[in-house]
């Protein structure tokens, strides 16, 4: 999911810019426009914290590796 995200914020520029040039009249982009790319970026940027507090442990936890007991995985 977090690589998903990573490309649509490497991605969102070149589709706004593509959007732009296809659907503009004029020679500026619309309020509207901007104002949609921005919302997007502010959103994906979100959704990246978001992901990344949801996953991480607190702070000062020892990291213990998963190990095998009695033939079993154990986390």
């Amino acid at each position: 999911m977090i690589r998903l995200a990573e490309l649509l914020l490497l991605v969102a520029p070149l589709a706004a810019f593509i959007a732009w040039r296809v659907f503009a009249l004029g020679k500026v982009p619309s309020v509207g426009m901007i104002l949609a790319a921005a919302a997007v970026l502010v959103g994906l940027a979100a959704l990246l914290i978001w992901l990344r507090s949801a996953d991480a442990e607190p702070r000062g936890s020892v990291y213990i590796p998963s190990h095998i007991e009695n033939g079993r995985i154990v986390p």
